[in-house]
């Protein structure tokens, strides 16, 4: 039996139901946070937890769960589902509410914690690499947007990726109206040049993504690389030696094209393999 955490309740997933009035639902009135756990350690989860509290802050959405209870949660949920390396999402939106102009912003919030075992990337993709071309879908402006709210209403990430599948890729790489690079419309993005690592910085509008922040870390730790975020074209990233972007699912995923330019020697490159096996050590680690 599958089971979710709704509103209190360890339930079927079968039986999971939420009102027809979720403002969720009708509005797209909701965040939520996306992570893995390496057996029974669920990885970097303060940090999801912080993002978490950072969204609903924005939102004025009252989290009443702990950081502890919530972990409770997520094991004892991983326990009732037989995972071992699992992903989970945690979406809270603002509730049963009303429609139109009038409706109530201060509902009981809806809760729901979904825990499945990771569906990774074969093999092949790390060994290859993959392509991306650049989206004609630009990000939210941050003055439009905030972009440290992790937002279920995620139509302008949706839009990117219904041009990569368009295109046969696996991501896009978008830029913001200022035509600097920002981010894939579900990763970060970085690459390299010589001992110096680059990405675009939360000027451009991205979501800082937990596991950008963990690779950043790695690059000057382990890798003794140094990592420079600024605002960047896209023609500084074509003459990359290396190019990879991040997330908690792709984890480093090594980029061998942009559109029609090989990235280097249009070969997987050494730094990207190394990043990933220091971002497996700090999983199974940390």
């Amino acid at each position: 039996m599958d089971y979710v955490y709704l509103n209190g309740k360890f339930i079927n997933s079968a039986d999971a139901k939420i009102s027809v009035f979720d403002q969720g639902f009708l509005y797209g009135d909701g965040i939520f946070e996306s992570f893995r756990s390496i057996g029974n350690h669920l990885y970097q989860f303060p940090s999801h937890y912080q993002r978490l509290l950072q969204s609903a802050a924005a939102l004025s959405y009252r989290v009443d769960l702990t950081q502890q209870q919530l972990e409770e949660i997520l094991l004892q949920l991983r326990e009732l589902n037989g995972l071992q390396n699992a992903y989970y999402r945690i979406t809270i939106t603002r509730g049963e509410g009303q429609i139109g102009f009038k409706r109530n912003l201060d509902s009981k919030l809806t809760c729901l914690i979904i825990g499945r075992e990771l569906q990774g990337f074969e093999e092949n993709y790390y060994e290859n690499g993959i392509a991306l071309q650049v989206g004609q879908t630009r990000r939210n402006a941050p003055e439009a947007i905030n972009p440290k709210i992790k937002s279920i209403s995620n139509l302008n990430s949706l839009l990117g990726k219904l041009e990569a599948k368009a295109a046969g890729l696996t991501e896009v790489i978008m830029l913001n109206n200022k035509e600097h690079i920002c981010e894939g419309s579900a990763s970060n993005i970085f690459w390299i040049q010589g001992e110096l690592v680059f990405t675009p910085s939360v000027s451009t509008g991205l979501l800082e993504g937990v596991t950008r922040a963990t690779i950043m870390r790695l690059c000057e730790t382990k890798l003794d690389l140094r990592v420079i975020a600024g605002e960047y074209k896209i023609q500084d990233l074509l003459c990359a030696d290396e190019v990879f972007i991040t997330s908690t699912s792709l984890e480093v995923m090594p980029v061998v094209k942009v559109d029609s330019y090989n990235i280097g020697s249009g070969q997987v490159g050494s730094i990207s393999r190394k990043l990933r096996a220091e971002l497996h050590l700090d999983m199974n680690c940390s």
